[in-house]
């Protein structure tokens, strides 16, 4: 069977954030910008929000469609004992499928061929941002749970942490000293730059349940980019022995990691739309409480 993968978002507003009508831009026009389907063009191609429709999952009100790409283009015809290109009547589309969960403002999609995850993300984006109502948008990836702790606890030595986080929507539950500081200043983006050359302490002299556990400033900031509401970068090294003729060495192996590069995602076999549809709202629900399933494959 056809195997489809589909991955987690965040549909966060952001030059809107302190709107008074912040709850009207995510529950009233974000889902009707993505209603209207108003196409853009870029380069070739025309990029636009297709076969939407509403419906209700466990009494909620959710959105699935496609973001489609499509395209006026020649093909090659037979015509009799002949062959020549004609231009096609309508417009060639790739699509990707999503569903669109505005309670809790996260999107299930899918990645093809045609449409890259971090493409529909992108137009995605700009097909709700030119909306004066909505205003820029960012849709940030969710990552696997557990992953960004897991990395870093394979690192010995980290000589580097970069937060790149956004203002949480208000009333959400990831309230901690970098919100405190987005709120407190009124801002819209936070970069914090953790930095040391010979490496640094992230681990808390606290355990849970016999498990490590890390410092408040970086246990907060993996709290945020968990929710979508932004991402983080680390390197460091680790020190590797090393035999020579004469002695063993001690080299320092480098290590790498992005949160952009572990997003959450589910591979399903193809199946009928309903059952589709009530498989990536699951998906959807264990990702809003960052709980692991069987079924994910994790990258």
């Amino acid at each position: 069977m056809h195997k489809r993968t589909f991955y987690a978002a965040k549909i966060n507003v952001h030059e809107n954030i302190f709107s008074l009508d912040l709850n009207e831009i995510i529950n009233t026009h974000i889902p009707r910008v993505i209603m209207e389907s108003k196409p853009i063009k870029i380069n070739t191609w025309n990029w636009s929000f297709t076969d939407v429709s509403k419906m209700q999952n466990n009494n909620e009100n959710i959105l699935i469609g496609n973001v489609t790409k499509s395209k006026f283009t020649s093909q090659k015809v037979k015509i009799g004992d002949k062959t020549e290109k004609r231009k096609t009547d309508f417009e060639l589309a790739h699509t990707a499928f999503f569903v669109y969960d505005p309670q809790s403002e996260i999107l299930a999609h899918e990645s093809t061929g045609s449409i890259s995850a971090q493409e529909f993300r992108e137009l995605f984006t700009k097909l709700l941002s030119r909306d004066p109502m909505v205003g820029d948008v960012v849709v940030n990836p969710i990552p696997v749970p557990q992953h960004i702790r897991s990395q870093l606890l394979t690192i010995d030595n980290i000589t580097h942490i970069g937060f790149y986080l956004i203002h949480p929507n208000p009333g959400k539950n990831e309230f901690n000293s970098y919100q405190n500081i987005i709120n407190d200043a009124g801002l819209k983006e936070l970069v914090i730059q953790m930095e040391n050359k010979d490496g640094f302490n992230v681990l808390s002299k606290e355990k849970s349940q016999n498990k490590p556990e890390f410092i408040s400033s970086v246990e907060n900031g993996i709290s945020l980019v968990e929710s979508g509401y932004g991402t983080i970068d680390v390197k460091g090294y680790n020190e590797v022995v090393v035999q020579g003729k004469r002695k063993d060495r001690i080299e320092k192996s480098k290590k790498r990691f992005s949160s952009r590069k572990s997003v959450r995602h589910i591979i399903l076999n193809e199946i009928d739309n309903l059952s589709l549809v009530n498989k990536l709202c699951s998906f959807i629900k264990l990702s809003k409480n960052k709980v692991n399933s069987g079924d994910e494959i994790g990258k």
